[in-house]
C-alpha cells in the first residue's frame, strides 16, 4: 500500500480462502446464480452440445447449463486456478463435466462457449475474441455477461441512504491508497461489438438488472481476491473483521440497481 512498508497479503485468485469466501457468498445470495441464469437462457443450448466454460469458477455456470445438455452433452470447465477448481470438482460431480486447467488447441470444435462474469480477466479482449473464434465449430456462438459498471456505465440509485452504496467502499478505503498497477481498460459496449464483428461474430446483445443490496456487497468485497490492491496489508480473515466493522457504520437498508451486459456472439 501506499506509504506502507508492510509485506503485501495479496492473495489472488489461486488460493483455498479466495475459494472458500467465494463459496459462501454464493451459497448466501443469488449474483452470481442469476447472471448464469440469464447467461444460460441466452446460450441457444441444447442436447448433444459441447461446451467449453471458461473462468469457470466453481461451476455455477457450468451447473446451469448442464440440464440443457442431455445424457450425450458434454462441458470442458476451464479453470486456471487451482483452488477454485478443486472446489468446483468437488460441487460439481457430473460425469458429462471435465476440468482443464488450460486452453484447448484449435481446432476443439466446440458448440458454445460460456464465460459468465469472467471476460474482464481475458484482456486484451481484441485478441482473446479472435482465440475464442478458433474453438468454436461452424455456427458456434460464444455467451458472456459482465456488469455494466466494469464497461463505463453508471450504476442506477435504488434506496435507502445510500442508494449507489459508496459508504462501505469510502470507509475501507480511509487512510488507504490503492496499489492497483495501470492497466488497460476495458471496452465499452460499443467496443466490445466492433472487436466482436472484427473477430469474425455476429454479436446480439442483451441486458438484465438485478438489486444488489448492502449486504450482499459487505459479502462480495470478503472475497480477498478482490480487495487485494486495497486492503492487501492483511490476512482475509482480517480484512473480512474490518468489512464487518465498516457495515456496522453504513444504512444496511440501502441497495442500489445493478445492470449487467451480455452478448451471445454467432461465428460467421
Amino acid at each position: 500500500m501506499s506509504g506502507l512498508t508492510v509485506a503485501s497479503q495479496a492473495v489472488g485468485w489461486d488460493d483455498p480462502k479466495t475459494a472458500r469466501y467465494y463459496e459462501q457468498f454464493c451459497e448466501r445470495h443469488d449474483r452470481y446464480r442469476r447472471a448464469n441464469e440469464a447467461l444460460v437462457a441466452h446460450a441457444a443450448l441444447g442436447p448433444g452440445q459441447r461446451v467449453l466454460d471458461v473462468g469457470a469458477g466453481t461451476g455455477g455456470t457450468a451447473e446451469l447449463a448442464l440440464p440443457h445438455l442431455g445424457s450425450e452433452g458434454r462441458i470442458v470447465c476451464l479453470e486456471p486456478a487451482h483452488a477454485m477448481r478443486a472446489r468446483g470438482k468437488r460441487r460439481l460431480r457430473d460425469p458429462r463435466a471435465t476440468w482443464w486447467a488450460g486452453w484447448p488447441e484449435p481446432p476443439a470444435g466446440f458448440d458454445r462457449i460460456l464465460c459468465g462474469a469472467a471476460i474482464w480477466q481475458l484482456l486484451p479482449l481484441g485478441e482473446t475474441f479472435p482465440q475464442l473464434r478458433d474453438l468454436l465449430a461452424p455456427g458456434g456462438a460464444l455467451c458472456f455477461n459482465i456488469p455494466a459498471l466494469y464497461l463505463g456505465e453508471p450504476d442506477e440509485p435504488g434506496g435507502g441512504r445510500d442508494p449507489l452504496l459508496l459508504e462501505l467502499p469510502a470507509l475501507l478505503a480511509e487512510g488507504r491508497g490503492s496499489t492497483a498497477p495501470p492497466g488497460e481498460p476495458l471496452p465499452d459496449a460499443a467496443g466490445i461489438e466492433a472487436l466482436l464483428c472484427t473477430a469474425g461474430f455476429r454479436a446480439v446483445g442483451w441486458s438484465f438488472r438485478l438489486q444488489l443490496t448492502q449486504a450482499e456487497y459487505r459479502d462480495w468485497l470478503k472475497i480477498p481476491v478482490l480487495t487485494d490492491h486495497l486492503l492487501g496489508d492483511s490476512d482475509p480473515e482480517a480484512r473480512a473483521e474490518l468489512i464487518d466493522r465498516a457495515f456496522e457504520r453504513v444504512d444496511r437498508g440501502s441497495w442500489r440497481w445493478e445492470v449487467w451486459r451480455g452478448w451471445t456472439a454467432w461465428a460467421i
